[in-house]
This record gives structure tokens, C-alpha cells and sequence, in this order.
């Protein structure tokens, strides 16, 4: 299973990408895209190794929630083309590994995590792999319930249905307990982006952001000039919120933290296979001076507005809703709210969170809290079983459900132009873990300062201090 698609093969074998993956489950020669399903693609033959002889193949995940498609099996078509392409996978994996798929799924928050650690203290074989939210991965691993991904035979890490971005970070000293893959498509609808109204943009005269993305100039500084010609009264005498008001918000969301790790900061990182403490440095406090003072928090002027606190995604005066109903020019959100906007009159675009200057390197791109990734838990008796299913079935998703999902759900049903299709290519291979969920280091102290930030001061270094010795502990504990 384990094998190298090298840069001669991928050059010498260039084929024209099929928009929508028109390969039929049964040809096991598969013209096999990229993320960017615009490109040309490699052909190679996948093999599916093994006859498992009828055995279920188990799986516990998280279910369909806010907006975001998590579930793997679809036991009937219906005629949406993505259902439809969920089907099909798994009809066919079946049929080649000769296995019957059976998934269990539980709410993202707490009730997934709960129930899957219940079963492991109890012992029992019951899922061949778990799907455990990120912020909850460190309760398994700190307690050796997972298996080290890397030492069981049948993955095929290598390969582009697996996300090398997240899990190249994700690997720390040789382990990698939790891998991002395109099976479970939370890994793309829970990634965060900046989502900006065109329409107004073009009242404004400003420049849409794109080429700035594409020239590597998508700065922080850059969105503090949007925010501020975006934010204005508009008749109102206040930017406090009023139901029945007029202003406009530069943008709407508190996302404080996630603008600090595309900034490059992301509290604790991996360095050379090990973990290391990022933070408390000049450019980390730099970073949250500028952050402060471009977004304008405790301010009050409008630059960024929260939403009102309590309200769902529906209710006026939510963050997205803010945005849907034309009073802000930017939102901070996930991919997946593209969904909701499908049936909105006016035109939106999205684009990364921005760089903290031009001299970094790369964009960054953060998933929500809960993004579930493939796991197998000590419990199972058969993991390379495990392995090689899973990394078929992570393998179709790849070839027959992403491009479905990348071309009709998310581009053409949701974004609207060609621009905001490029900018979401660089959204997802920009994708990496937050590891203060994944390791539960520093959490409370990010909190701390966040929660420091939205009033409006920097001035943090105490609360970091507070926290410096007991994140260096805790990090010395997982690099062993």
C-alpha cells in the first residue's frame, strides 16, 4: 500500500482534470485531481488490497451539524449529486474489500468525545476507527487510548487524499495519533476565511482583495484599510447595536485568535518533531499591538463589531446574520457558511485570513474547534485492517466526493466567482491543526489574553508570564 507518487510521474502523466470526477466507481484506473480540481490530474491505479470477508467495518463520528457535512455513509441515494457521490463510495469500497460499512454518529461537542471514551475504558471492540474532535484528542492521547497512525502498516500518508499540510504539523516525534483526510469533509467546511461583500466594496471604490492575496500583500495593516473606510454610521449616532439601525460594521465576528495564529502566532508549534512554546517573544507581542489597534477593539468605532452576544445564526444581530443583511463589509466564519448565502441577492467573495506582513512566508488557516480526524483506538484488535480500509476509503473520497464537493456544493452552489474558487485552494492547503486544542497546552492562558484583547489592551505580558512555566512543563511531558 505504502508508496511514493514521485514529481517525474506526476509530470510525465499529466491528464486534464475531470470536472466532477466522471471516473466510474468501477475503473480502478482513476484520474486522480489535486484540491484544485482546475488543474491537470495523475493517473495511477489505486490498489484496493484485501477481501475482509463480509466484516462490518465500524465507524463512530460526528454527525451533520452547523451547516457542515460529517457524515461518511449514506445509505440511500436521494439525487443531490453530493449524497449521490457519498453513496457510491461507499457502496463501492464495500464491494471491493468486501465489507459492510456501518457509522454511528454523535454531536461534535462533548457527546462524540464522552461516548467514544466510554468505550474505550470499557474495553470493547466495538469501532474500527473514531473520528475524535480536535480539542478533545489530548484526553486519548495523554492516556495511550490511540494507536501511533505511523507505525501501523496500510496508510498511505504520502498521498494528496490525505491533508500533509495538518498532519505534517500534527506528527510530533514520530506519532501521529489523529489524521486529517478528505473522508470526513468537516476538514474543509470548518476552516475559517474572511468573507467580504463585493457589492459594497464597489460603492466604496476599494480594490477587492484578491491580487493583494495573490502577491503575497494580504497583511494585516491592508485589512485595517478596508475596515475603516468599510465602517460607517450610516445616520446612526452610535455603532451600539440597535435592531432597527443603519450602521455599518467594518466586520463582524470575534475571531481575535485565529488572526493571531495566520499571523504566525500560533502559542505552541512543531519544530524539528518536537513541541515547542512560540509565544511571549517580540513579535508575539507585536502582533497583538497590531491586532488591537487595526481591528480596533475597545474602540467602539465600528472597525469590528461581535455580534450581540447569545443570538444563533438566525436571529438578528448575530454575527452572520450582520453580514447577511448587508451591515458589515467583511465576516469572519467558516467555509461552510457559504451554504446560507446561496439565496442572497447580494454578490460576496472570500479570501484568507491576512498575513501579518509581507515578509511571512505563508497564509495560515485555521478548522473550528471540533474538526474530527481519523483515529483508531487501542481497542481495536485488527488496526491494520483499519489502516488499509481507511486509507481506501480517504482515497475515493479524494477521487469521487471532493471534487463533487469542491465543484457543485461549495463553488457552484455557494461561492460566485472564479477568484473566490482560487482563494479557497489556498484556504484549504494553508490548513493547520491548532495543537493548544490538540495537546490542552495553553488553552487557558490564549483565553486569557483574547479576553484581554477585546477590551482593547495589549499589555498581556503578565498573563503570560503566569502561564510560562506550566506550558514549558506540560511540553516536556509530550516530547518525553
Amino acid at each position: 500500500m505504502k508508496r511514493n507518487i514521485t514529481l517525474l510521474l506526476l509530470f510525465s502523466m499529466l491528464l486534464t482534470a475531470s470536472c466532477g470526477g466522471s471516473d466510474t466507481p468501477g475503473n480502478d484506473t482513476t484520474t486522480a485531481g489535486t484540491t484544485d480540481t482546475t488543474t491537470a490530474a495523475q493517473e495511477f491505479v489505486y490498489e484496493f488490497n484485501g477481501d475482509f470477508g463480509g466484516e462490518e467495518f465500524n465507524i463512530l463520528n460526528a454527525g451533520d451539524v452547523y451547516s457542515m457535512h460529517a457524515e461518511i455513509n449514506r445509505e440511500e441515494a436521494t439525487g443531490d449529486p453530493l449524497d449521490d457521490a457519498m453513496y457510491e463510495r461507499c457502496r463501492y469500497l464495500e464491494e471491493k474489500l468486501n465489507i459492510v460499512i456501518v457509522e454511528e454518529t454523535k454531536h461534535v461537542d462533548e457527546e462524540l468525545a464522552n461516548y467514544a471514551m466510554k468505550i474505550v475504558l470499557a474495553g470493547e471492540d466495538t469501532y474500527d476507527t473514531m473520528y475524535i474532535p480536535a480539542r478533545d484528542l489530548y484526553k486519548f492521547t495523554s492516556e495511550g487510548y490511540l494507536y501511533n497512525l505511523l507505525e501501523v502498516d496500510g496508510f498511505n500518508f504520502d498521498g494528496e487524499w490525505w491533508l500533509q499540510s495538518y498532519n505534517d504539523v500534527n506528527s510530533i516525534g514520530g506519532e501521529l495519533y489523529a489524521a486529517a483526510g478528505y473522508s470526513q469533509l468537516m476538514v474543509v467546511d470548518s476552516l475559517w476565511s474572511l468573507f467580504f461583500n463585493e457589492d459594497m466594496m464597489e460603492e466604496l471604490k476599494l480594490e477587492k482583495p484578491y491580487d493583494l492575496v495573490r502577491e503575497g500583500k494580504w497583511t494585516i495593516d491592508k485589512l485595517g484599510e478596508y475596515l475603516k473606510a468599510g465602517a460607517r454610521l450610516n445616520g446612526d449616532s452610535t455603532y451600539t447595536w440597535n435592531d432597527n439601525g443603519s450602521c455599518i460594521y467594518g466586520m463582524s465576528g470575534s475571531s481575535v485568535l485565529r488572526f493571531l495564529a495566520a499571523s504566525d502566532e500560533r502559542i505552541i508549534e512543531s519544530q524539528n518533531g518536537k513541541l515547542v512554546v512560540t509565544s511571549g517573544d517580540e513579535k508575539f507581542y507585536g502582533v497583538l499591538d497590531k491586532l488591537v489597534s487595526t481591528l480596533g477593539m475597545g474602540i467602539g468605532d465600528g472597525r469590528q463589531f461581535n455580534g450581540v452576544s447569545g443570538k444563533s445564526d438566525d436571529e438578528v444581530g448575530n454575527y452572520v446574520n450582520i453580514f447577511e443583511t448587508q451591515r458589515a463589509l467583511f465576516l469572519t466564519a467558516e467555509i461552510s457558511k457559504t451554504a446560507r448565502m446561496r439565496d442572497k441577492e447580494f454578490n460576496f467573495g472570500v479570501v484568507p485570513f491576512p498575513k501579518y506582513d509581507e515578509n511571512q512566508e505563508s497564509y495560515y488557516s485555521l478548522p473550528f474547534y471540533g474538526t474530527p480526524c481519523f483515529t483508531i483506538p487501542v481497542t481495536n484488535s485488527d488496526p491494520e485492517k483499519t489502516a488499509v480500509i481507511g486509507d481506501a476509503l480517504t482515497y475515493l473520497s479524494w477521487r469521487d466526493v471532493l471534487p463533487i464537493f469542491r465543484e457543485v456544493t461549495l463553488e457552484q452552489k455557494g461561492l460566485r466567482n472564479d477568484d473566490s474558487i482560487e482563494m479557497l485552494n489556498i484556504i484549504i492547503e494553508s490548513s493547520v491543526p491548532d495543537l493548544v486544542y490538540t495537546y490542552n497546552i495553553g488553552s487557558t492562558m490564549r483565553t486569557a489574553v483574547e479576553s484581554k484583547l477585546t477590551e482593547g489592551d495589549s499589555s498581556v505580558a503578565s498573563i503570560y508570564a503566569s502561564y510560562e512555566s506550566e506550558m514549558k512543563t506540560a511540553i516536556d511531558k509530550v516530547n518525553g
